[in-house]
């Protein structure tokens, strides 16, 4: 169903550029239909829907804010940026895929229909808007990691539970009650985010052509966020869960297709891992005893370097509530005077507009 290698890692900047070949064959498509179509309207209806059919072509473009930031990071902080980071090549693969199975395909089924098929103007111009937001925002989130490195564990400890939104768990429980939202921009039909009720997270209403439930899905699936807020802030972004490994999705396209994927009983699916088809004695016997080995020390020295980790991230909290305790009133002023330097700050955050498209 998709074109991408979800097996091996991909380069950020590689991948911006499939999404930018993509949106260059959805407007050739999308010129092929203006070409076979418009001629067979009158001159009246083609007068009214010009500054529609133009609105659509100006959205199948990936858009100057997302190359200039992205040379941005490449003059800051050079292969790295182009690199990228699991987190940020995760949002950009999903939104390759959903700019091909979404965007293209939908435009392609409508070139080469038998019968005359209009295009969902308003489903590709949302669609395209997002896919530059997720862009952007994923781009200026790799750029605040690398200007300010922390010193997590590379691995988060086996997650057997999730705490989702208690608004999730309530349509988790009346799966058929209609629900209503509040959108982060009402009078902008092209933005797709909504706001969460109860934890006021955003939450990005991505449609996907092989779910029709998919606005309850993420609704349902989501995971409460602390310290969220009813602004247009994109650091309110939403975090969604699989009900089944509870495996965390940052983008809700992402999420959606996983959810499909496991639908359908596709290869990629979670499930398939722990099929009742199976026999234990086909998983196990057949297995290499130091295969076996491996994979267990591995696991066994990953969790000790999780652990080493935090203990040293807890030593060095304790370290500076101890510094700041020390630092008393009457200490402070019989010590001797410092000079105290400021810091310089190497590389800044450049000005880029926020996501208004």
């Amino acid at each position: 169903m998709s074109s991408i290698s979800w097996e091996k890692p991909n380069y950020a900047f590689l991948t911006l550029w499939d999404i930018d070949h993509e949106f260059q064959k959805s407007y050739e498509t999308y010129e092929q239909w203006l070409a076979r179509y418009r001629r067979k309207r009158s001159t009246l209806e083609c007068f009214g829907r010009k500054n529609q059919d133009d609105a659509v072509g100006k959205a199948l473009r990936l858009g100057r804010q997302v190359r200039s930031l992205m040379e941005c990071g490449q003059d800051a902080y050079g292969q790295k940026f182009e690199q990228g980071d699991s987190t940020c090549q995760t949002v950009l693969s999903a939104q390759l895929l959903r700019v091909q199975q979404e965007i293209y395909i939908t435009l392609l089924d409508c070139v080469t229909s038998r019968t005359p098929i209009g295009i969902p103007t308003d489903y590709i111009i949302t669609a395209a808007k997002t896919v530059r937001r997720a862009c952007l925002n994923a781009l200026r989130d790799l750029y605040a990691r690398l200007l300010s490195p922390s010193a997590a564990p590379f691995l988060p400890p086996p997650r057997f539970s999730v705490k989702f939104c208690l608004f999730a768990l309530q349509l988790q429980k009346d799966r058929t009650g209609a629900f209503q939202t509040r959108k982060v921009r009402p009078h902008d039909r092209h933005d797709e985010r909504e706001i969460c009720p109860h934890c006021f997270t955003h939450i990005s209403v991505s449609a996907h052509s092989g779910l029709p439930q998919y606005r309850r899905l993420l609704f349902q699936s989501h995971i409460a966020t602390p310290n969220a807020n009813c602004s247009g802030d994109h650091t309110n972004q939403s975090t969604f869960a699989c009900t089944s490994c509870y495996k965390t999705f940052h983008d809700s396209y992402d999420f959606l297709d996983h959810v499909f994927q496991k639908e359908i009983d596709s290869e990629r699916s979670c499930l398939r891992r722990w099929s009742a088809h199976w026999e234990l004695n086909q998983v196990f016997m057949k297995s290499d005893p130091a295969l076996v080995e491996k994979c267990l020390r591995n696991c066994l020295k990953r969790e000790l370097t999780r652990m080493q980790t935090m203990k040293k991230l807890d030593d060095a909290d304790a370290q500076t509530k101890m510094d700041s305790a020390n630092l008393s009133p009457k200490r402070l002023l019989n010590a001797p005077p410092k000079l105290h330097i400021l810091p310089k700050l190497d590389k800044a955050l450049p000005a880029i507009p926020s996501d208004e498209f």
